[in-house]
């Protein structure tokens, strides 16, 4: 296997429990469910993912980067505003 294939397949699976704690956590959200677990799950496995990166350990496109930090925020700015409800 080509080392470009097999850091494919390496991203891939970085980013798969990051897309399955994002899922959950937009499931929780439509049902309005308690989203902090699965906020924090999320953020959790998001920020390994993106320090994973930083330090070249994964290499990750721009706009993978900038749509991890998106959710990131909007997690965010969905906690903020559901703790003041």
């Amino acid at each position: 296997m080509s080392a470009k294939l097999q850091e494919i397949d390496t991203v891939t699976e970085q980013l798969k429990p990051v897309q399955k704690a994002l899922d959950f956590f937009k499931e929780k959200q439509s049902k309005r469910e308690s989203i902090s677990e699965a906020a924090v799950e999320f953020v959790e496995k998001a920020s390994l993912v993106l320090d994973r990166a930083e330090r070249s350990e994964i290499e990750l496109s721009d706009d993978q980067k900038r749509r991890i930090r998106n959710n990131l925020l909007k997690i965010r700015n969905s906690l903020v505003k559901n703790q003041f409800k």
